[in-house]
């Protein structure tokens, strides 16, 4: 396993993903930068994704554990935000299986534990994990000089297969739908994702409204997962269905 990050990139003041010393514990820690691209543009997202040689496809696990665990400290620029995103699948019958999102604004200048709790909306056995680290949650307006530190991550806890929630409270609708849905949220702001079966991020849209609407027109049919949090922690998620 290694991870992927956009370090090809050539940017000022170096790489987006570095090594930090000492860590929390250990020698060495990550450090994910969103950085200033050379010869002007948008910046260049600061980014790390734990996968296989050379492709975004996750590496295998096959547990289902309670959250995700770290350390990390951060310091994000304004109208920026960082984002650390967990999803477990099964690739073999394309079922996803958990999600969890945090998200965070701010400095914080010294190591702390952050815990991320799975959302599970399937009984199955996952087969793979994905883990995304963002410095700068928007890809194409990100801030430079935004940075997330972190170290020893971790899976902790287990889920029986019976306990999952389905929706956890929230309201989707039409279900399934076609060129649109509509989501009644609980009090925000938030930030929406959607997922498709891979667990791969294909729609992401922030909002401060208790109901909003998303256009779906440009996604393929099939089964997506809705993750909505805050910026502390996913407080809820459902499954949504677009048809032909």
């Amino acid at each position: 396993m290694r991870w992927l990050t956009y370090n090809d990139i050539q940017t000022i003041g170096g790489a987006t993903v570095q090594q930090g010393t000492p860590g929390n514990p250990g020698n060495f820690h990550a450090v994910i930068t969103t950085r200033e691209s050379i010869g002007g543009g948008f910046p260049i997202q600061g980014w790390a994704s734990a996968g296989m040689s050379g492709t975004n496809a996750g590496f295998p696990y096959t547990a289902r554990p309670a959250m995700l665990t770290g350390q990390w400290q951060h310091d994000i620029q304004p109208n920026d935000t960082a984002q650390i995103l967990v999803a477990l699948n099964n690739g073999s019958s394309g079922t996803p299986i958990a999600f969890g999102t945090l998200e965070v604004t701010g400095s914080l200048g010294s190591w702390q534990l952050f815990q991320i709790p799975l959302t599970y909306i399937s009984s199955d056995t996952p087969d793979t994990a994905y883990v995304q680290i963002s410095a700068s949650i928007n890809f194409s307006a990100p801030v430079a000089g935004s940075f997330v530190k972190v170290d020893d991550l971790a899976f902790v806890g287990t889920v029986g297969i019976r306990e999952f929630p389905v929706s956890n409270g929230l309201s989707v609708f039409p279900n399934p739908g076609t060129t649109d849905l509509t989501l009644e949220l609980p009090p925000g702001p938030h930030t929406i994702t959607l997922f498709d079966t891979m667990g791969r991020m294909v729609l992401q849209q922030r909002t401060a409204d208790e109901r909003t609407m998303i256009n779906t027109e440009t996604l393929p049919a099939g089964l997506y997962r809705i993750s909505v949090g805050n910026e502390r922690v996913a407080v809820t998620g459902a499954t949504w269905v677009k048809e032909m």
